[in-house]
Parts: C-alpha cells; sequence; structure tokens
C-alpha cells in the first residue's frame, strides 16, 4: 500500500507538468499564428502604401505633363508665327515644317528659320526644343509609373489574399485549441506579459521623449536669456518653450503641438474593437489618397466578423464619402474612438456596454474589397493618436 501511495505521489505532478506543457505550447501556437497573420497584415498594408505613392505620382506627373504640353504649343505657335511671316514676305509658298528639313525647298526652308532666329531669337527656338524634350521625358515618367502602378495592383491583390489565408488559418488554430480552458488561461497570461512590456515600453519612450523636450526647452530658454542680458532686456524668456509661459515642447506647459501629448500613448481601458479573429499592422502615418495620412489602425477581418463597443459610452452612427458605415464612440473616460467601413450596424444609437456588439465589419466607403475595420482612438475627444499599441495591449 505504501508503495502505491508513493508511485501514485511521483507520478501526479508529472502528468500535472505535461497537460501544462501542453497548453502553453498550444498558447505559443495560437500567438505564433497571430504573428504570421499580423506580418501579413503588415505587408499588405505597407504594399497599399507604396500603391498610394504611385498614384500621388500619377497624379503629379498628369498634371506636370498638361502643363508642358500647353507651354509647348505656346511656343510651336509662336515660332510658326514668325515663320508664317517671313514666308508670307519672301513671297514664298508653304509653311516649313519645324521638324528636320528633308524637303525639296531644304535651302529655303533653312533661310526662312534663320530669319526666325534672327526676328524671335536664338533663346525661342531654343526654349522650344528644351520643352519638347521636357516633355517627352515627363512622358516616360508618366509611362514607367503606370506600369509600376499596374505591377503594384497586382502584388496588392497577392498579399490581400496571402493575409485573408492567415486570417482563416489563425481562426482554425484558435478554434482548436482555445476550447481547452487550461490553453485559453496560458494564452490570457501570455498577453498580459506582453501587455505589461508593451506599456513599460511605451513609458520609457515618454519618458525619453519629455526629457528631450525639457531639454530643448532649458536650452532655448539659456539662449534667450543671454540674449536679453547682451542687450539689458531680460524679459526674453517669457512664452519660450521651458519659460514661464510654456510652449509646444516645454516643460511650462503642453502647448499647441497636438502630437506632443500623444507621445507614448496607450489606451488601457478597452478590450479589442474586434469580436474574433483579425489582423493588423502599424499603418500610423502612412500615405494615403489626396494627400491624407492614415490616422488608425486597420484590421482585417471578414465581411460580418462582429464589432464591439471597447468601453461603455454612447454611439452615434454616420455616413461619409470615405468611412462609409461608421460608429463614434464616446466613451464613458471621455476618449472618442471611431469605427469605419462597417456593413451595418448592430443595434440603435445611444448608451452601450463595453463588450457589446454595435455593428459588422464590411468594406464601405473608399475600403471596397478590402473588408477590414478602421479604427481611431481620440484621447478626451481631441486629435487622434496612433491606435496601434492600445489595440496591441488589448490583446487583439
Amino acid at each position: 500500500m505504501v508503495s502505491a501511495v508513493v508511485v501514485v505521489g511521483a507520478t501526479a505532478p508529472a502528468v500535472a507538468q505535461t497537460d501544462d506543457d501542453a497548453a502553453q505550447q498550444a498558447a505559443r501556437e495560437i500567438a505564433a499564428a497571430r504573428e504570421r497573420a499580423n506580418q501579413a497584415a503588415e505587408e499588405f498594408f505597407a504594399a497599399e502604401s507604396r500603391l498610394e505613392l504611385l498614384l500621388l505620382d500619377q497624379e503629379r506627373l498628369q498634371v506636370e505633363l498638361s502643363d508642358l504640353a500647353d507651354e509647348v504649343a505656346d511656343l510651336k505657335r509662336a515660332v510658326e508665327f514668325v515663320a508664317i511671316n517671313r514666308f508670307v514676305s519672301s513671297g514664298a509658298t508653304g509653311i516649313p515644317i519645324l521638324t528636320d528639313l528633308r524637303a525639296p525647298t531644304e535651302q529655303l526652308h533653312g533661310d526662312v528659320l534663320a530669319m526666325v532666329v534672327a526676328d524671335s531669337g536664338a533663346t525661342t527656338l531654343d526654349d522650344y526644343d528644351e520643352a519638347r524634350l521636357r516633355l517627352k521625358d515627363k512622358q516616360a515618367e508618366l509611362d514607367d509609373t503606370e506600369a509600376a502602378l499596374e505591377r503594384q495592383k497586382v502584388e496588392l491583390v497577392g498579399l490581400q489574399n496571402d493575409a485573408e489565408a492567415e486570417v482563416e488559418r489563425l481562426r482554425e488554430v484558435e478554434g482548436q485549441r482555445l476550447q481547452d480552458e487550461a490553453v485559453a488561461a496560458a494564452l490570457a497570461a501570455q498577453q498580459l506579459e506582453q501587455k505589461r512590456q508593451l506599456v513599460e515600453l511605451e513609458r520609457r519612450q515618454a519618458e525619453a521623449a519629455r526629457v528631450a523636450a525639457a531639454n530643448a526647452g532649458q536650452a532655448a530658454a539659456a539662449v534667450a536669456v543671454s540674449a536679453g542680458s547682451s542687450d539689458g532686456n531680460t524679459t526674453g524668456r517669457q512664452g519660450l518653450s521651458g519659460g514661464d509661459a510654456g510652449g509646444r515642447t516645454g516643460g511650462g506647459g503642453a502647448g499647441t503641438n497636438p502630437r506632443a501629448a500623444g507621445a507614448g500613448f496607450v489606451d488601457l481601458t478597452i478590450v479589442c474593437p474586434v469580436q474574433g479573429v483579425s489582423a493588423f499592422g502599424d499603418t500610423w502615418g502612412a500615405p494615403r489618397s489626396g494627400g491624407r495620412r492614415h490616422q488608425g489602425v486597420d484590421m482585417l477581418a471578414p465581411t460580418g466578423t462582429l464589432l464591439q463597443a471597447v468601453i461603455g459610452g454612447f454611439v452615434s452612427h454616420r455616413q461619409n464619402t470615405l468611412g462609409g458605415t461608421t460608429i463614434s464612440l464616446l466613451g464613458d473616460n471621455g476618449n472618442r474612438y471611431y469605427y469605419a467601413h462597417l456593413s451595418a450596424y448592430e443595434g440603435e444609437e445611444g448608451r452601450v456596454e463595453v463588450g457589446q456588439v454595435i455593428g459588422f465589419v464590411g468594406d464601405t466607403g473608399n475600403a471596397t474589397g478590402v473588408p477590414h475595420l478602421h479604427f481611431e482612438i481620440r484621447p478626451n475627444a481631441g486629435v487622434p493618436m496612433n491606435p496601434y499599441p492600445s489595440v496591441r495591449a488589448a490583446g487583439c
């Protein structure tokens, strides 16, 4: 009996350890699948940014090409006008073609062009020739850009397919493993540690930015004091960064720089806006059509994926050209959250609680063909701040 007890007591911990190891391994597999999906999404969004830049280049080149064509046409008319006058006054018939002189009357044409130069000056012809060359080069540049644009469109479709496939694989992995409570607990523990590390990183970055701003403010104040002392004026330090009146980045106040207050910002009060599997990347500041900059985080998910309130508050429904079907959520914490490209709303406008389903992923607005959520955070209902760290911290 004793030996039996000893055997049971010896083997039980080993079995428990094995179960724990399996749960940890499953949690790591889920984390790895999420990382692969996010990496695929990041590559897709980077390609999307390259496409936007090419579109901007195309637009710029088309305008420049049109302006050059007008310039060439004006110069051509100026030169032809002088040429016509010379032909009329010389009694010659016909109008010379302002290209290579290969006609039977080549000598006459040459004489007329020489008189054109005499009348209009060599500068006019030089300008005309130089403008034609620039027009030709600009057309070639536009052709190259449009060819690159077509290649980028093909690449973007491939990367979108890859990202959506990774999201589907992630859905399968989570569906298989998260049914086990031990795996879910292990994954939650891993996410908590990741969140702690992320918050610490953001805190250090914010502190470094604060110190750098304070040092810059002190240096500016010292220069102002020195300048004031040199001419007997000691009021030059008022209102500078770091001075008594504060400024954009100094220690005297937050100033008017909209980004300064958001350095290292992480919203720890929210849950993930997507209720289910998604993939996302840090696209803050990426170029967008019309010269805009991206002010949110894009989260790829299949059409119809549930969207939830990240915090308790009040929702408003809106429609606009870029965002399509959108939601504005004014949270109980004073922050405003913006959801765009929804396929449909769930529920009515008004009070919602954290985790309540408020809509569904779609591709309305300018997101046609790419189902995803565009999510923004506006601390204190002010200017947008990069939501990527907050979404990571929320365990999305």
